[in-house]
């Protein structure tokens, strides 16, 4: 018996048609629905701002306000405007040769105090010359100026970097940095030169035959002391001269210079006799059985006479006086006319009993 057929096309006509398409077609009322929703959000926004508006305007204070503000806008556009047509005239444009510093060494005397700020003045310049092209303007150019200056070897702190905007009709634009500039404490023997040396251990660009040393005290308000000894080998100027030398050398020079023992027995030379260069392992310094700091005046005026301090404040050691101790005691010594203490031999190590 044949099977009954299946109505196959009446099923096929029952299913909609487009299937596939039709999530896209279900989305066409989606941008209406938005741009509805839309307007009834922005339309009462709107409204309220106007009422908000149209209430603070019926306000005198408001009205003032708005003047103010308003001005105040126009103002700022005004004033960015003739800074940009500022920019470009030659007068606020920075040339190098224009920077130029606010002080002098005062440890040196005319001579001597210009060359180094000459010095200073042309290494910043050199410097300035190579960065991009800029104006008075630019507020990055300070600091710039003052991270070249705080590497000058001259250069112990940058206080300021001043701005100078033109003065006049002709007058151009300039810096003026304001700078803390090292100064000497002692003159390290190497060989046959002398090396400057700053409080801080710094070398400074500061370095002359050892035959000119007369001539170089000369140009300076206060002589410096010769530190002789030093067998560690400098680093180069501007950096710091890390040695156990070094620091029995300072520690030497601040005490004379605090004491003012220079007013009646002036010190010419501080040698450092079995002094060691560095500390071992432990941090520890180790004295030769002669080690000392031996002092030794000007010989013009004391041929013969010389000091023997033992060892320096930095490395004072409970077996000898104190440095407060052993200045009371020169002081004693002292009052004993000039002419008896030449060629004595003044030794301060021993506690006086």
């Amino acid at each position: 018996m044949p099977k009954p057929r299946k109505n196959t096309r009446a099923a096929t006509r029952s299913r909609p048609r487009g299937g596939a398409l039709l999530p896209f077609l279900s989305l066409k009322g989606v941008p209406g629905a938005v741009a509805a929703a839309f307007m009834r959000v922005a339309v009462p926004v709107a409204a309220g701002c106007a009422a908000a508006s149209a209430w603070l305007w019926r306000s005198r204070n408001a009205r003032r306000a708005a003047g103010a503000v308003a001005g105040l806008c126009l103002c700022v556009a005004i004033a960015w405007s003739m800074q940009a047509n500022l920019r470009s005239t030659p007068r606020f444009q920075v040339d190098p040769a224009r920077i130029e510093l606010a002080a002098e060494p005062t440890w040196a005397r005319p001579e001597l105090a210009a060359a180094i700020k000459s010095d200073i003045e042309s290494s910043l310049r050199a410097t300035a010359s190579r960065m991009a092209p800029t104006d008075a303007f630019d507020d990055s150019l300070p600091e710039a100026l003052a991270r070249e200056l705080a590497a000058c070897a001259w250069v112990r702190s940058v206080v300021r970097v001043e701005r100078r905007f033109p003065a006049g009709p002709d007058a151009p634009s300039h810096y003026v940095p304001v700078l803390e500039i090292r100064r000497p404490a002692m003159l390290v023997e190497q060989g046959d030169r002398l090396i400057g040396v700053d409080g801080d251990a710094v070398v400074l660009p500061l370095a002359m035959p050892v035959a000119d040393l007369e001539a170089f005290q000369a140009r300076l308000v206060t002589s410096l002391r010769v530190i002789k000894g030093v067998r560690t080998p400098p680093p180069a100027p501007g950096q710091s001269w890390r040695s156990e030398q070094i620091n029995a050398a300072l520690s030497m020079e601040s005490i004379l210079r605090r004491s003012e023992l220079d007013r009646a027995f002036p010190i010419a030379v501080v040698e450092l006799i079995g002094v060691p260069e560095q500390p071992d392992s432990r941090g520890r310094v180790h004295y030769a059985a002669d080690g000392c700091v031996m002092l030794w005046p000007d010989q013009r005026a004391y041929p013969g006479a010389r000091l023997i301090w033992g060892r320096p404040p930095v490395h004072a050691s409970t077996l000898e006086a104190s440095p407060n101790d052993k200045l009371a005691e020169l002081r004693r010594k002292l009052d004993q006319p000039p002419e008896a203490l030449v060629g004595t031999r003044i030794d301060l190590r021993r506690r006086a009993s």
